[in-house]
């Protein structure tokens, strides 16, 4: 699961500490889903409300877990008559890694809107974006995401591209989503040339956000003596492109180069290094960050503070 360490000009943990929160939240994460594991393979998940009421049980006894079940402890007490309103019960090692995955997005939401002093007024919408959310729970622990960052370039704000730390390079990242069978045609111009079931569209060329971002980075890099390799990718799994070379740095993933480019990701085994959380704190020094104090009763530990 990618780690969220900044989305737009929220507050993040990250900013705290990038060398501590990385392998914190790594280290953690496998040793909750170890427990989680053990109770499946004793076969602690066969009945609905006995797993639903063990996760109660669990939560009573261990900080951890009570904050990690607590959405759905809540749900138990206020709805008890509807056992639809249950989360099914995983019957597979599938449903159960998902099961965790689901649980863990609240957390990362949480850590990349507040530190343990400050906080900051999320948008419901990332709640259920899509795009967040496959970013964050298809690839490694090992990959740090800048999600929608707001940029500070020579004292403006800019919201730039996603940002896909890994350990040996970044990606720059834009997505395109238009139906499955469209094929882009990349230009030079301002708008590129798109076809599909509705004709002929044009849209705003790509290149120039990711340009614009390229020119954010290759700053920051240069500012701290970083060494670090990047390159701008226009991501559109389900799209075709059209004749067209890519520019220098720059790789246009569509549906036949999908496959192979998420492949690459998912199968990085190596840790986290220096020079990667390096180049994250350089970058989280320079985004805004809009926050406010916490108050003081909702300055509490939780699960990932452990």
């Amino acid at each position: 699961m990618a780690q969220l360490i900044k989305l737009k000009d929220y507050i993040s943990r990250y900013e705290v500490n990038i060398f501590q929160y990385p392998t914190q939240y790594i280290r953690l994460k496998n040793d909750n889903w170890k427990k989680m594991g053990n109770r499946f393979e004793k076969g602690m998940m066969e009945d609905q409300e006995e797993f639903h009421s063990q996760e109660i049980r669990t939560a009573e006894e261990d900080t951890g877990w009570r904050k990690f079940f607590k959405r759905k402890k809540e749900e138990l007490e206020h709805k008890p008559e509807k056992q639809e309103d249950l989360v099914p019960v995983p019957t597979s090692i599938g449903e159960l890694k998902q099961y965790y995955l689901d649980g863990l997005l609240p957390f990362q939401m949480k850590w990349a809107t507040t530190t343990l002093k400050e906080k900051s007024f999320i948008d419901n919408v990332y709640q259920e974006d899509p795009y967040l959310k496959y970013f964050l729970q298809r690839f490694p622990d090992t990959y740090l995401l800048m999600y929608e960052p707001v940029a500070l370039m020579k004292k403006a704000e800019v919201e730039i591209d996603h940002l896909l730390i890994g350990p040996f390079g970044i990606d720059i990242i834009t997505s395109l989503s238009h139906p499955s069978g469209t094929i882009l045609y990349p230009t030079t111009e301002h708008s590129w040339h798109i076809e599909g079931g509705d004709g002929q569209q044009k849209i705003r060329n790509p290149m120039l956000s990711l340009r614009r971002t390229e020119t954010f980075i290759k700053s920051i890099l240069s500012e701290y003596q970083l060494d670090f390799p990047y390159r701008k990718v226009i991501l559109a799994p389900d799209l075709e492109f059209g004749p067209g070379q890519e520019p220098y740095q720059t790789a246009f993933i569509g549906k036949h180069r999908y496959q192979q480019w998420f492949n690459e990701k998912r199968n990085t085994k190596s840790p986290l290094k220096h020079d990667q959380l390096k180049v994250a704190e350089a970058l989280l020094k320079h985004c805004r960050t809009v926050a406010v104090r916490r108050p003081e009763w909702d300055m509490e530990e939780d699960f990932m503070e452990k």
